[in-house]
């Protein structure tokens, strides 16, 4: 069994990160990283949004060549290819979508912290604090988010991407205004005599996913093969996700042939994984719709392996401030118009 330690990197820590490859199944750590500047964070971000090398010097105000360079340096940083050279355009490897959620969330948290130490970011008011399941956070609550702001076009997000026992903390302790995460029915994470209301947001399924052969066909199918198991890619023992996968394999009727290879808390990473053809393992839809529409991912099981979700938002009991009082009136307001729960 493989342990890989997966997280986001807080962009005020000062510490060098440690390069680590795997080989044979064994995570090895091979040499510590010098420095990264965030440069070339902004200079990937750019090239995603530019599509082409030249137009992107162009706005980060460097020729071609240095620009190439620095994304080059950038790869050789992570040790991973980001950018497809055999395209004609500029496409991104799977390694290189799943980096672009990570180094958006470190520009951001990078410019953030950088406008809280010169007192350029208004920290009582308007600002609202969210505390978003890691999942979620890459996924449903940027849109979320821009629909909310066209309503409170003033508001200040102050946004941390948790998992689902630290947002609870942070919101029985008053720590977030609202917790974003998934929801099970069969697994509350919120006793219900704490009390806290919530508003459904959306719906969404945790489903099995596969890597695809060269006919675009799944490389591994439930229920599995009893003499040769499948590789089994899972979230770590207490992720929200582990309880929702265990609770689908225990209810499904079927027996699984699954060998456990791998193990995370974060469900980008266990995409990157499935993509690359490491085994099979369970996502939230949402999360890949855009593997899922390039055909590098394929559904690996019916119904009976699927398991509906919902996302909903919780709200502090401890925090009555104007603004906080005007989103949840809101939101409530909107849960009402589309028939949507509420408690």
């Amino acid at each position: 069994m493989i342990d890989v330690m997966c997280g986001m990197i807080e962009a005020s820590s000062a510490i060098q990160i440690l390069h680590g490859v795997i080989h044979n199944g064994v995570l090895a750590i091979v040499r510590p990283c010098l420095p990264m500047n965030i440069d070339w964070f902004e200079d990937f971000i750019c090239l995603v949004e530019a599509r082409s090398f030249s137009s992107a010097a162009q706005r980060q105000k460097v020729s071609q060549p240095t620009f190439s360079r620095r994304i080059q340096g950038l790869e050789e940083w992570l040790g991973t290819e980001l950018i497809d050279r055999s395209a004609k355009n500029v496409r991104l490897t799977p390694g290189g979508r799943v980096f672009l959620a990570f180094a958006e969330e470190m520009v951001r948290r990078t410019r953030e912290m950088r406008m809280i130490l010169r007192d350029q970011l208004p920290l009582r008011g308007e600002t609202v604090r969210f505390a978003v399941a890691h999942t979620l956070a890459l996924t449903y609550f940027p849109r979320w988010l821009k629909g909310l702001k066209e309503r409170f076009p003033a508001l200040v997000a102050r946004v941390l991407a948790v998992n689902v026992q630290d947002g609870v903390a942070s919101l029985t302790e008053g720590e977030t205004d609202f917790l974003i995460a998934y929801h099970h029915p069969q697994i509350p994470f919120i006793k219900e005599s704490r009390g806290h209301p919530f508003v459904s947001l959306a719906k969404d399924r945790v489903m099995p996913y596969s890597g695809v052969d060269a006919q675009g066909k799944p490389l591994f199918r439930l229920p599995g093969n009893p003499h040769t198991p499948f590789p089994f890619l899972a979230y770590e023992s207490g992720a929200y996700l582990a309880h929702i996968v265990e609770s689908i394999l225990l209810s499904s009727g079927h027996p699984s042939f699954l060998q456990r290879s791998f193990e995370t808390h974060m469900a980008e990473a266990l995409k990157a994984m499935i993509v690359q053809g490491h085994g099979i393992g369970w996502l939230p839809e949402s999360c890949a719709v855009r593997e899922v529409s390039d055909g590098v991912l394929v559904q690996a099981g019916d119904g009976d392996w699927v398991s509906d979700i919902d996302v909903r938002v919780y709200r502090s009991l401890d925090n009555t401030k104007p603004i906080v009082d005007m989103v949840w009136q809101y939101l409530l307001e909107v849960a009402a118009e589309r028939g949507g729960s509420a408690a």
